[in-house]
This record gives C-alpha cells, sequence and structure tokens, in this order.
C-alpha cells in the first residue's frame, strides 16, 4: 500500500519544494521508498510501502507522457492479463502496478469497472487526469482545486498543505456533529475539498474541464438458490477471496478477536500459511471494569485464544494501556484529519503498530456484520431519531449546540436529507415486497455509509503504522452475490449471520460458531472516564478553544459532571457518554492543530 498524491502543473522552482512537502505529509503510508514525476504540466507524488513486486515496482510508472500513481492490489490478475495477452507485452510475474499501467494504456477508464481489488490511483494520459476508488471505498482519495490546479491526494493533509486556511462551513458542522463521526458520500469536513465516491473516477483536463463518472453500482436480480446451495456458494466466495488476498511478497498475518469473522478467515489462512501470527487486543482496565451489556455479551481474550489453539497459529494478545490509549487520542486525529471513534481508533492504532514490526500485510474480518446483516438495526424493530440507525441521539446533539449555530443549521433535517438522497440510489427489483425493499435499503445504507466509515477508519489507523490490512469480506463477487440473498437467510433461527455460520461450521470450532455477536472491544476504563472529562474541562479553561464557537458550554459542563450514561449509544452499537466527551475533546485538539476557521 502506499500513498499518492498529484497536482496538475507548476509555475516556477518554489513549487517543487512546496510538492515534496504535501507529498512527505504521507511517508507514513510508504516508508520503504518514494517516487516524482515533475514537469510543467504535471507533478506526481508517490510514497511505496513494498509488498508485492518487490523490484519492478517502482513508482510514478511512466511511458513517455503516460503516467501512474496506485495505491492498492488487485485480486483478478490472471483474468485481467487475458486482455493483453496479444500485446506481445512481457507478463509473466509482472505486478499489479505494471498491469495496471498497460491496462490503461490500452483501454484508458473503459478498464476501471473490470478492476477487483482495493485501489486508488490517478493516471496521466497526456493532459488528461483520470482518477478512480474501488467499488467499495477500502482505498481513500480525496480531490480540491488549486487556483486553476486540482490537487488529489490519499489523505487531506496534502492538500491542506495548499490551502491559505482551514475552513468548515455549515456543512462540514453538520457532517462533524450531524454524521460524525462518519461522513455523507463525496463530503468532508473541509470547505472546498471533496472525496472521491467509492465506485466514481473522475476526469480532469484545462482544455475539457472537470467531470464525475459512476462505474459502479449494486444491482438488484432475481435470486433462484436454494439455502443449501446459498451456503456451499458464499463459501466458495469467501474462499477464493481470502485465498488470493494472500498475494504478497512478504509475511502475512491475520487478527483474531475470537469473533465469528476473524475466526473464519484466520482458520482458512491457517491451512495456507504454517505457524501464522494472530493478534488481538484489548484495554488495560478491563479486567476489572469490563460490564456486559446487550451489545457486548462478553469478552473476546478466551475465545481468540481458542481458535488460536485450533488453528495452531502464534497468536498476541495485545492489551493497551489507559494511558496510551488517552494519549493516542490525538495521534489518530492527525491521521484521520478529523476527529473519529476516539478509543477505538486508538486501540486499533496500537494493535497496528505491534503487528507491523513484523508484518507488512495482515486480513481483517471488516464488512461482515454489513453484508450479512450481523447489526441489530437489520432485524430489531426500533424506532430511531433519524433514519440512518447507527446515528443516533439527533436531539440530544442539538442540545449541545451553540445557539448562535443552531439558528443556523438544523442537524437532523441534514441527516434526514443524506438518508433521502441515498436510498435514491438503491436497485429494486418489480416484485420486491415493502420488507424486502426495506432489507435493500438497509444493506445498501450499510455498505454506502457504515462499513465506509469502518473501512476509512481501519485504512487511516493501520496505515499510519505502515501496515497494509486487506478485506476479504468486501471482495466485490461476495458483496454483489449477498445484495441478493434474502434477509431471510442471513437471519434464520433467530440467530445473526446465520448463513455465514452454516458455511464454515466444518471447519471453525463450534464455541465461536454458536457464539452471540460480539463488536470490536472498547475501554470500560473508569479511569479512563475520569481522565477524558478532565480533559474537556481543561480545554475549556482556553476560552479562544473552537469548543467556544460550536457548542453551548453550559450544556457540555453538564454533560462532565453527569453521572447518568446514556441509554442507547450517539453513534454505532458502543459510542456512548465518555466517547462523546473524547469527541469534544478531539474537536478541541482539531481545532488548534489544523487551525480551523468555522464560516458560518
Amino acid at each position: 500500500m502506499c500513498g499518492i498524491v498529484y497536482k496538475s502543473s507548476f509555475y516556477t522552482e518554489s513549487d517543487i519544494p512546496r510538492f515534496v512537502k504535501s507529498c512527505e505529509l504521507l511517508n507514513h503510508r510508504g516508508p520503504d521508498e518514494w517516487g516524482y514525476v515533475l514537469n510543467n504540466r504535471h507533478m506526481l507524488g508517490h510514497k511505496r510501502l513494498s509488498i508485492v513486486d518487490l523490484i519492478n515496482g517502482h513508482q510514478p510508472m511512466s511511458n513517455d507522457d503516460h503516467h501512474l500513481i496506485y495505491n492498492g492490489e488487485l485480486y483478478n490478475i490472471e483474468e485481467l492479463k487475458r486482455y493483453l495477452i496479444n500485446d506481445g507485452i512481457n507478463l509473466d510475474n509482472c505486478g499489479d502496478t505494471f498491469l495496471l499501467f498497460n491496462l490503461l494504456l490500452k483501454y484508458n477508464e473503459s478498464i476501471i469497472n473490470s478492476l477487483n481489488g482495493i485501489f486508488a490511483f490517478v493516471y496521466i494520459d497526456k493532459d488528461e487526469v483520470i482518477a478512480a476508488r474501488d467499488p467499495f471505498g477500502v482505498k481513500p482519495l480525496y480531490y480540491s482545486f488549486y487556483d486553476k490546479d486540482i490537487i488529489i491526494s490519499s489523505e487531506i493533509k496534502s492538500i491542506l498543505s495548499y490551502k491559505e486556511e482551514s475552513i468548515v462551513d455549515r456543512t462540514g458542522i453538520c457532517e462533524l456533529l450531524g454524521m460524525g463521526p462518519s461522513h455523507s458520500q463525496g463530503k468532508t469536513v473541509f470547505k472546498d475539498i471533496y472525496e472521491l465516491k467509492p465506485g466514481h473516477y473522475l476526469k480532469f483536463s484545462k482544455s475539457k474541464g472537470f467531470t464525475i463518472h459512476r462505474y459502479y453500482e449494486l444491482k438488484a436480480y432475481p435470486f433462484n438458490y436454494s439455502y443449501k446451495e446459498t451456503v456451499k456458494r458464499v463459501r466458495e466466495l469467501l474462499d477464493k477471496a481470502i485465498k488470493r488476498q494472500l498475494i504478497s511478497d512478504v509475511g502475512v498475518s491475520t487478527f483474531l478477536s475470537g469473533g465469528l469473522d476473524s475466526s473464519i478467515i484466520s482458520t482458512v489462512v491457517a491451512r495456507q500459511i504454517p505457524k501464522l501470527d494472530t493478534y488481538s487486543i484489548d484495554y488495560e482496565d478491563n479486567d476489572t471494569d469490563y460490564k456486559a451489556n446487550a451489545y457486548e455479551i462478553e469478552r473476546d481474550n478466551s475465545y481468540a485464544l481458542k481458535v488460536s489453539n485450533a488453528i495452531k497459529s502464534n497468536h498476541h494478545m495485545e492489551v493497551i494501556s489507559t494511558d496510551d490509549v488517552v494519549k493516542l487520542l490525538t495521534h489518530v486525529v492527525d491521521l484521520k484529519d478529523f476527529p473519529g471513534m476516539t478509543d477505538i481508533d486508538s486501540s486499533m492504532y496500537y494493535l497496528a503498530t505491534k503487528i507491523a514490526k513484523d508484518h507488512k500485510v495482515s486480513l481483517s474480518g471488516e464488512c461482515a456484520d454489513e453484508i450479512f446483516g450481523g447489526y441489530p438495526w437489520y432485524y430489531k424493530k426500533e424506532k430511531e431519531a433519524c433514519y440512518f440507525p447507527w446515528i443516533r441521539n439527533i436531539e440530544f446533539r442539538e442540545s449541545l449546540l451553540n445557539p448562535k449555530i443552531k439558528d443556523k443549521i438544523n442537524l437532523s433535517k441534514y441527516v434526514e436529507n443524506e438518508y433521502n438522497e441515498a436510498i435514491k440510489e438503491v436497485k429494486f427489483l418489480p416484485d420486491d415486497t415493502p420488507t424486502m425493499k426495506k432489507q435493500r435499503e438497509l444493506f445498501y445504507l450499510n455498505t454506502k455509509y457504515f462499513m465506509t466509515n469502518l473501512l476509512d477508519r481501519k485504512d487511516r489507523m493501520t496505515m499510519g503504522a505502515s501496515l497494509e490490512v486487506r478485506v476479504p469480506f468486501c471482495d466485490r463477487n461476495l458483496v454483489e452475490f449477498l445484495y441478493n440473498v434474502p434477509f431471510k437467510y442471513k437471519y434464520r433461527s433467530k440467530t445473526e449471520k446465520k448463513l455465514l455460520r452454516d458455511a464454515y461450521k466444518d471447519i471453525v470450532i463450534p464455541d465461536v460458531i454458536e457464539r452471540k455477536k460480539s463488536p470490536y472491544p472498547k475501554s470500560k476504563s473508569k479511569k479512563y472516564d475520569e481522565i477524558v472529562k478532565n480533559l474537556v474541562l481543561k480545554a475549556l479553561d482556553n476560552k479562544d478553544s473552537i469548543l467556544y464557537q460550536i457548542f453551548d458550554i453550559e450544556e457540555v459542563i453538564k454533560l462532565v459532571n453527569s453521572d447518568i450514561e446514556f441509554d442507547i449509544p450517539w453513534y454505532g452499537q458502543l459510542m456512548r457518554k465518555t466517547a462523546m466527551l473524547a469527541y469534544i475533546y478531539q474537536i478541541d485538539y482539531w481545532g488548534r492543530k489544523y487551525n480551523i476557521k468555522l464560516e458560518l
């Protein structure tokens, strides 16, 4: 995996060090190599984490006035080679960068929809720029405009280095406090900085202008498989996805929490790789402070060890101290460029640093809940305050706003509008019942919004440690198949993800197959709660803090001093009161570090 930056043209020699500096902000994404193409029409920078084709995969890759910078992995290489088989190109043992470059040379943007993998790239065809992102947004890509130039980067920080000010307008506030810690498709919290949507590509030239094109969408089609046939097909598709994602010229490891998804992946991988290294994370104070609830029924540790023993892996149980959780709350904002999932981000980054000491590649169970219907909102009839089931307590969020801001924005309406825009894209069949339509909507919203947020978090926290994480459940063929599988197959015998359980019950230990879903772990530390409260109060000592512009400070102080826990999470399944306070603390840090200017 890598970091990429592109800017169209430069005007003076002083532009070169500025561009190089913008690329160096991504050193964590690619510490092994760097490369540049700099001319008066294009500036391309590449930071490489060397994983496949270590000798010949140097970038930018160039041929006269054609250039490529690429971040990702292609998994259907043999299939793609057939497009070039008669062109006299030596494709023996070629890496995916060389293959992609030659495909683009021949087919231009028309080849993008044939790619199965995780990717973001910028391709230069003489004076025209083509930038593309994989179908589900595993790899990030952002763009903005600077004078008459376009800037494209793997991370926002490189683009901000070209901005005079970091401006957050009304839309940004709605993203931060309405959609946050997720975000809407194509948007960021920063004014005039955009995310290239998953499954889209852009084209730009100074003569033809700027356009965005959608090349991929989930399609509805009649489903005629029996349950038994569906189980078999899921096994075939996921096995194939896992095995082809093991392609690497360096060692591969896996995340192993002891939950169903990571246990399946680790079990399959262990059959391919002897002495597999597996990793899990827990929090220092959870030994004493953990209390089960409706979502977190039990801890993971014993299950991870049981699976590790069964597959004979070398398991690493990493434990993050409360002090490290707190210390990393600001660093993870630096990695993401805006506030995120607080302690969950801290622990993910911490775990990635431990894995990266011995490995550059790891496979994760991310995305299974979205496509197999594992979340409670798939099957519980709960009345939500807004339409996105993972965004809750909108009224509470609004109650925290500074009255001056509250008069100018409407968080509830903003989130509702985003939902309405999203479901317009859902594809139905003419004979879909209202129940089937609702399930398609949930599947679509989860893959396009909730899943992309988790993928973004996973990429930013792991690439921050120079670790590439692959996500077999996000395989294109598997997701497309599951989109049309009836929900009654996924949720069967009152058991979430029963379809997936049945597909792997012959190789995964029964304790895990029968285990109730358990989310990614969260800090339950009482010490952490107190530290976060004090951090917020300390931030409020600075009357110049951005918190005074955004929030009703009396309401924030009331929240700090209250002993009442939220009845339901304000985001997802886990983020309750302490997470909200940590998010407020991150906003204060972010405002100072990024010198945020509000434009309301």
